[in-house]
Order: structure tokens, then sequence, then C-alpha cells
């Protein structure tokens, strides 16, 4: 059972949704796009329960939550951080926010750190390619038996930084390589930040995989 909102329709949000309809039968499904042919690749796959909106992922979302939600799981599976991008665009979350350099101390959370065009991070505790139906286990990689203990989303939320408000949002796995949160933690994140300071480090993260912004409020309006 289960609501199932996946944000993007190519290859990954297709293998997203044939794996989660096969973990479970009686589930829903909004499969949501931008491009016409994407949805009717997905439409072609005959999962039940299935509604295409052709649509661009982060301005959908900001407009549809809060509200009341049909969903209990978002699958973000486009090139975005679809938590920054849906709290800056919402009015849970008072605020300009703008994107700023995200510190070099959370790069050495992970061995694998990318920097992003905003100064943002992507971690990675594999330098191997991943198997796209891992099913994450607790203590260590399957591929290299090394410990993944903390987690890379707790090592995060156990960040100090002085002056920040630190906000993760943990992806769970729902299937074999599918990731997801439930709406609520963007609504609680959205909280943390309202009530919080004016820099905030927002992240989501699994156990071995994640991207880090840093965000700087500009002004509280009027």
């Amino acid at each position: 059972m289960g609501a199932y909102l996946i944000l993007g329709a190519g290859h990954f949000g297709r293998l997203a949704l044939l794996r989660l309809a096969a973990a479970a039968e009686a589930a829903s499904f909004t499969i949501l796009d931008h491009r016409p042919e994407a949805l009717a690749t997905a439409e072609a796959l005959g999962i039940p329960r299935l509604r295409p909106v052709q649509a661009e992922a982060i301005p959908w979302l900001a407009a549809n939550l809060p509200g009341e939600t049909a969903w209990d799981w978002i699958i973000p599976m486009v090139p975005e951080h679809v938590a920054v991008g849906w709290l800056r665009r919402n009015r849970c979350c008072p605020g300009d926010w703008e994107p700023v350099y995200v510190p070099d101390e959370v790069a050495g959370l992970a061995p694998v750190a990318h920097r992003g065009r905003e100064g943002e991070l992507y971690l990675s505790r594999a330098a191997h390619l991943c198997p796209d139906d891992c099913l994450e286990p607790e203590d260590v990689c399957p591929v290299t038996g090394e410990s993944r203990r903390p987690a890379l989303f707790e090592a995060l939320a156990a960040q100090v930084l002085p002056g920040v408000t630190v906000t993760v949002i943990p992806s769970r796995q729902l299937a074999p390589g599918v990731g997801g949160f439930a709406p609520k933690e963007l609504l609680e994140a959205a909280g943390r930040l309202a009530e919080g300071r004016d820099l905030a480090l927002v992240a989501t993260a699994c156990r071995c995989h994640g991207v880090a912004h840093m965000l700087k409020r500009r002004s509280t309006g009027p």
C-alpha cells in the first residue's frame, strides 16, 4: 500500500516506478515530468493506478505542498536538490534564501566530494559505481565490505557549524535502489529554517550518498 510521487519519468524514474509497483501491488503513483514523451514511456509500462502529470518538478511541488497531500512518499528522480528547490520557493519558509559556499569541513564526511556550481557538495562513500539495485545494508558496503556506520545522513546531522541551522532529510530505501522521503520531512525542514538562523545547511542523504547546500537568508519579508 501507499501513494508515491515520483519526480522525473526518465530512466531512473521509470525504474523506481517498476520496483515500487512490484513491492507494493496496491500502491498508487503520480509521476511527473515536463517531457510528454517521457510520460508516454512511463504509461506504456502498464502500471495500474498511475497518474501522469506534465510539469516542471520544483515549481509544481511548491504549488502543491503544503496542501492536502495525497502522497505518502516523494521519490526525487530529477537532477536537482529537490528539498532546496522547494524550500527556496515555498511560503512555509519566509525570507529570500540564496545559495552560498558549503564549508570545506563538510567535504570531510565522505571520501568522494564534488563541488557544484552553487557551492553545494555532492558526497559519496563509494569510489566505485554502485549497483542500481543496492539493498543499502546498515553495517557494510556489499561491494567492498567497508563500514557504513554511522550513516551519512547521521554524520551530516551531527555537524556543528557555528551560526548555522543544520537540517538533514534522510532518504529511506523503499525498494532496491529506490530512496525517498515523506512530505512531512520537507514541512519540518521549512519550520526549522523559518525559526532558525540566517545561515542553514540543508542536506538530503541516504546511508552512503548525499547532497548538501548552504543557504543564506537575505531578507525576512515585510
